[in-house]
């Protein structure tokens, strides 16, 4: 399956030095030979996103995510909708929630007058039906819901009672983000993950219009709920074979927006037009270096923070990735996005290489530097690989600068390349020293800390992690986490995040490096109404509410 650009696009398509190399020649021989930005022949009613992947398949089932083509929340809806520029869940198909006093009852109200693209109504009946499909087909239940719930039912045709077994808020999120099917069809196709959804029926403001492998387009849905919108009449979504090409579409004026990434943007792309070519780069993972918390030396905080100390993340930033990448906070939250949970004593903590510390630190932990400058302690010296996939030209680069750091800081760190296949089993399986990777997404800090953190994402050394794989284990973070966890008061859950934001600062469980960005490039010339720094009212991970807010010039 291909990767659908108008959801969040991270660094991993920055794989090669050749790729990037050819695209900046390409975009300075364009911008030499062309004399303007170049308007776009299309009408103002499409509005036109460029994709990159080879050809779309048919099939529109949201929990396969076949197709490749558009973001299926612009035809499936969900309950809820997530703010991730700024952390809230708002009213959606669902006008409200509310929790019961013990926890165990989460119950939503739904919104009125709603029907599926086919003029059907849209009834509790059809959120049921979603929850309890997900139940009878496990392989359908990617947010692994029925973990905690025990009974879904509709009681009304506007009310969905969810009972669980035990207390877990976190799992509004979960629920509210899963798209709604209508049950009306779905109930008669058998295996939902063996479907074919090549004409979907959904309620969101568009529908499939034509199919082509190299061009999708979606029209506007006359049943969508919300009066006057969409603002326009059609979605178009060619596809291209690289970056290069989708790029040149994008600069010439073809295009109005894509989630691709962009070498020297501000040249390639924004002085070409600096009235309507536009970027913003939304910081939405953290990315790290895993120490073995499993294994020594990594099991020693000193060695940890001494590893932190000696790094220079300004030059990760600038040199490895363009400048691209903010360096991260020693909270690990992602910043400026989850700054309401920041506690207020590390408000203004930032990172600060110190070399001289680092040395410190080891010393304090017992460590002596050997004639060769090295740090050895009980006759082992303080050599280590970090392990980074060989295809993540960036990545490497950034470990590059870090075993350069750490060498003069008393450490052996040399970089480890191996193949996506390898780097990944073993990041899996713990059988590695450093490993370098990334986190993030999900309403609030909680769900990024605890698939990072919590034990019971943990496993021991030769056995598959599920998230945890620095193997981080610890009663403290646990506590704070399960606290979060059993609580609906937002000031509880508050109080939890800045516990772990502590063990981060003291304990470095992982070690934060730097926040990737989502990539989103927008040509403004025909549409109005984009998300941007300045008016962040969502991100380009809901292109639901990008495309909902744009008016056609």
């Amino acid at each position: 399956m291909f990767t659908t650009l108008f959801r969040a696009v991270s660094r991993r398509q920055k794989q090669g030095g050749m790729l990037v190399l050819s695209l900046a020649m390409l975009l300075t021989l364009l911008l030499t030979a062309c004399g303007g930005s170049g308007s776009s022949t299309q009408k103002a009613d499409s509005l036109w996103i460029g994709q990159v992947g080879d050809q779309y398949t048919q099939n529109f089932n949201p929990y396969t995510g076949a197709s490749g083509g558009p973001p299926s929340e612009l035809i499936y809806e969900t309950l809820l909708f997530t703010n991730y520029a700024n952390g809230t869940m708002n009213p959606w198909l669902a006008t409200a929630y509310k929790f019961s006093p013990d926890n165990k009852q989460l119950t939503f109200t739904l919104r009125d007058n709603v029907k599926w693209n086919d003029g059907k109504p849209f009834t509790a009946s059809d959120v049921a039906f979603t929850f309890n499909l997900m139940h009878k087909y496990s392989g359908l239940d990617v947010s692994n819901i029925w973990k905690y719930l025990t009974k879904v039912t509709a009681p009304d045709t506007h009310t969905i009672v969810l009972d669980m077994s035990t207390p877990y808020t976190p799992l509004l999120w979960y629920l509210g983000r899963l798209q709604i099917l209508p049950e009306h069809i779905w109930s008669s196709v058998g295996d939902p993950t063996k479907y074919t959804a090549s004409n979907p029926v959904g309620t969101g403001p568009f529908k499939l219009g034509s199919f082509s492998s190299q061009v999708v387009t979606l029209d506007k849905n006359p049943y969508y709920w919300q009066s006057g919108q969409p603002a326009f009449a059609h979605v178009k979504y060619p596809i291209y074979k690289s970056n290069d090409t989708l790029q040149l579409q994008l600069i010439s004026g073809k295009l109005d927006q894509a989630n691709v990434f962009a070498p020297n943007i501000q040249k390639s792309f924004v002085a070409r037009d600096p009235e309507h070519n536009h970027y913003w780069l939304v910081p939405n993972q953290t990315v790290m270096f895993y120490p073995n918390n499993a294994k020594a030396p990594f099991n020693d905080v000193a060695v940890r923070q001494a590893i932190s100390a000696a790094l220079d993340r300004e030059k990760m930033s600038k040199v490895a990735e363009n400048g691209y990448q903010q360096v991260a906070s020693p909270t690990a939250l992602i910043l400026p996005n989850a700054k309401s949970y920041l506690a207020p004593e590390y408000a203004n903590l930032k990172f600060q290489r110190d070399v001289q510390k680092a040395r410190q630190l080891l010393e304090s932990a017992g460590y002596t530097r050997g004639g060769d400058g090295i740090y050895a302690k009980g006759g082992q010296r303080l050599s280590f690989k970090i392990s980074v996939p060989n295809t993540y030209s960036d990545e490497i680069l950034l470990a590059q600068i870090a075993s350069d750091n750490l060498k003069e800081a008393g450490m052996d760190a040399s970089v480890n390349t191996l193949s996506y296949t390898d780097w990944y089993n073993n990041k899996q399986l713990g059988q590695y020293d450093i490993t370098i990777d990334n986190d993030g997404g999900g309403l609030n800090p909680y769900y990024y800390f605890n698939r990072t953190l919590y034990s019971k994402r943990s496993a021991p050394i030769g056995a598959n992690s599920l998230s945890n794989f620095g193997r981080w284990e610890d009663a403290s973070t646990d506590k704070y986490l399960d606290q979060f966890a059993a609580s609906s008061d937002p000031n509880i859950q508050k109080q939890a995040i800045y516990g772990l934001e502590k063990i981060f600062v003291e304990k470095m469980p992982t070690i934060p490096l730097l926040d990737a960005p989502t990539w989103f490039i927008y040509n403004s010339s025909r549409f109005d109404g984009w998300p941007s720094a300045q008016n962040p009212f969502t991100t380009a991970a809901s292109p639901l509410q990008v495309t909902l807010h744009l008016k056609p010039r």
